[in-house]
């Protein structure tokens, strides 16, 4: 694995946004009050992927005085875009992916740093586990989830209960030596990232969370499962033809 320059920052939390407007300053608000508590370093990093609404603006006139918050205003090119390029440009020992929805309370983020000091390299939310616990979630959206699930595990991984979950943790080595590799720019960017690590050896811990759905979730459920078989398909081919050269 490579080995990267120590950082002076501990934790690097990356949020992609897509017309968050409505509630992107509230989150911000509560990611950092709460790490404001904490003993540690850290750093903000809103990966903005071409919102046309005020996401960016509110954001700014809230934030942009902070010397840890930074904006990344990106074409629209979908989530797995945005991400990756928030995990290349953070500088921290630990980086966290975080849904601005804030589906998982903030302060969960102790569950992941625990299983990093722990030695993993990777630790990733799951609705899936015994301890986890979900809430309001529409009862189709929950059995097309779990029917998306079983085709992943039959078509790229199986040792994962729940790869879509938004929350995610990576260590500096882990996040330098898999995004620079991603090429999923859409929703499927999670199978692709949980699939290099596999690749490269990175150690991967499931870590239970309480999750809540979203009402004004702006997911088209039947279109994203389409685009998200269709991306998985070819990361798989495009893996396995790089296992050949």
């Amino acid at each position: 694995m490579l080995v990267n320059e120590v950082t002076d920052i501990h934790l690097s939390v990356v949020i992609p946004t897509y017309n968050e407007s409505h509630r992107i300053k509230q989150s911000l608000n509560v990611i950092y009050e709460y790490l404001g508590n904490q003993n540690y370093s850290y750093e903000v990093i809103l990966c903005d992927d071409g919102s046309y609404d005020l996401t960016t603006k509110i954001a700014k006139e809230s934030f942009g005085k902070k010397s840890n918050f930074q904006i990344l205003s990106l074409s629209h090119k979908g989530k797995g875009s945005a991400v990756k390029t928030g995990m290349v440009a953070a500088q921290s020992q630990y980086r966290f992916m975080c849904d601005a929805d804030l589906a998982m309370p903030f302060d969960q983020i102790e569950r992941f740093l625990k299983e990093m000091t722990n030695g993993f390299d990777i630790a990733i939310g799951s609705r899936e586990l015994t301890d986890s616990k979900r809430f309001g979630e529409p009862i189709l959206r929950y059995l097309a989830g779990r029917v998306f699930n079983f085709f992943i595990k039959f078509v790229a991984i199986k040792k994962y209960q729940d790869t879509q979950c938004g929350f995610k943790c990576f260590s500096s080595e882990a996040a330098d030596k898999i995004f620079p590799l991603v090429k999923t720019n859409g929703w499927a960017f999670d199978v692709e990232v949980l699939l290099l690590a596999d690749k490269y050896g990175f150690s991967v811990s499931q870590v239970p969370i309480d999750w809540r759905h979203g009402e004004d979730s702006k997911v088209d459920l039947w279109s994203a499962a389409l685009q998200m078989i269709r991306d998985i398909f070819l990361t798989r081919v495009r893996l396995l033809m790089s296992r050949r050269k």
